[in-house]
């Protein structure tokens, strides 16, 4: 092998014209092992297209955990451009932002006429996600944009469509300031919850307070039309569609409250979706949503801790540990679990009372279901209303996370796939997250954990 590489070496240094004499000796041995680096730098710029292609799929099936283990295994076999965009899909996941924004620069300084327009799609779809939890909303519109406009052809179209709502949402906060919590000490918020058992939290804006659900699976935070005049947030000129928990769309305007207080904490700049009063109203079992405060402003708030005993603490100094099994989806936390025999993930949802399979999972285990359980009909609500389901019962399903175990005496399984949960197993509801006297969501460190 490094008789032939040689070999090769000579052939270039002569077809470039460069001729050695026997008084040349040094200058050629100086020469060949400048051109042998450069080689070697040149090779390195390969990668081996089995492990690149089984990366990809990984990252398709939204295994980030599993991607996390292959690439630092298989970084030797792959070229510099695609290991800094695989690293920079992972920095993103564990809410390693800046570090994601890095490779993604390097990548377009010094690789981006190497890179196909699907990547290119893929990178600025990436770009877009760190600012927005940056809330450099200019930015971010700014990546979604190229995205759109220059590699959008690249993408299906439901995906394109959904990222043409997301443009609509957040393009009208482009010229605001980003949001930030003053966050100084350990500050303890109370919780009640309601008759369907959502965690609420009194939210204070313009004089006026109401109780707003805390809901982890709400990618932006909500308030209706009424509740948004009473409080003083502004309406921004804008609309957006949407995606709801039951399969469909909402349309929606843009809002923005310069101040707002949850419980005793302070948030400035908080954007919202405003939804129309008849879109969170559920006649049908007389209840109405007058707002919810979702991932965004939680995600600021860095550590959370909710007690059974009716409260929330954030920390302001968010606790290390050992633990590692939270990333993040977008704007959604997904969270990995252990069964008797498989390695599941969900997405974490503290506004539903209930965890649930997802259609994904039942497609994946549908002949076991089809042996254990029966199908049932039912009915479930999201904003914009209520729809009709058909899902199975499993019973006393074992679940390992971060350690510790639990028995969930029943969970449903979903047979339709809805567009908020069928990229992963399911969703975990209030019936897992509070099944122990504290859960703790450390967005620094990425992790859930369960005290007593």
């Amino acid at each position: 092998m490094m008789k032939t590489l040689k070999t090769l070496i000579i052939a270039v240094l002569l077809k470039t014209g460069i001729i050695f004499t026997k008084n040349d000796t040094t200058v050629m041995k100086k020469s060949i092992y400048l051109l042998f680096i450069l080689l070697l730098a040149a090779c390195s710029e390969k990668s081996n297209p089995a492990i690149e292609r089984q990366l990809h799929q990984i990252l398709e099936d939204k295994d980030i955990f599993w991607l996390e283990t292959l690439l630092e295994k298989e970084q030797p076999h792959l070229s510099k451009s695609s290991f800094l965009y695989f690293e920079a899909c992972l920095h993103n996941a564990f809410n390693r932002t800046e570090r994601s924004l890095q490779n993604i620069n390097t990548l377009l300084d010094k690789y981006k006429k190497s890179l196909n327009d699907t990547i290119l799609w893929d990178i600025h779809l990436l770009k877009f996600d760190n600012c927005l939890k940056k809330n450099r909303y200019r930015e971010a519109i700014e990546a979604l944009k190229i995205a759109l406009d220059k590699y959008g052809y690249t993408a299906d179209s439901t995906k394109f469509a959904d990222k043409q709502d997301d443009y609509n949402a957040i393009e009208p906060l482009k010229n605001l300031p980003p949001q930030k919590i003053l966050l100084t000490k350990d500050t303890t918020i109370p919780v009640t919850r309601n008759q369907f058992g959502h965690l609420m939290i009194q939210v204070t804006c313009g004089g006026q307070s109401d109780d707003f659900i805390f809901d982890t699976g709400a990618s932006l935070s909500v308030v209706s039309e009424s509740c948004a005049q009473q409080m003083g947030i502004r309406v921004l000129d804008s609309s957006a569609q949407i995606g709801n928990s039951i399969g469909g769309k909402v349309t929606s305007k843009v809002g923005y409250a310069d101040s707002l207080r949850v419980g005793d904490l302070l948030v400035e700049n908080v954007a919202f979706l405003i939804i129309p009063d008849d879109m969170l109203s559920f006649p049908e079992i007389d209840y109405a949503i007058h707002g919810i405060i979702g991932f965004p402003v939680m995600y600021q708030m860095k550590e959370i801790r909710i007690h059974k005993d009716e409260n929330i603490t954030v920390s302001a100094r968010p606790e290390k540990r050992d633990l590692h099994n939270m990333f993040l989806e977008g704007l959604s936390p997904v969270i990995r679990a252990e069964t008797d025999d498989d390695t599941l993930l969900f997405y974490i949802d503290t506004g539903a009372n209930t965890s649930e399979f997802s259609g994904k999972y039942f497609d994946a285990h549908k002949n076991e279901i089809l042996e254990k359980a029966a199908l049932t009909k039912g009915r479930r609500g999201g904003a914009g209303g209520m729809v009709d389901s058909k899902h199975y019962e499993l019973a006393n399903i074992r679940l390992k996370i971060g350690g510790r175990e639990l028995i969930l005496p029943s969970i449903d399984v979903m047979t339709e796939k809805l567009s908020s949960t069928d990229e992963y197993d399911g969703t975990l509801g209030q019936d897992v997250l509070m099944h122990f006297d504290k859960l703790i969501l450390n967005f620094e460190d990425m992790y859930l954990a369960f005290e007593d």
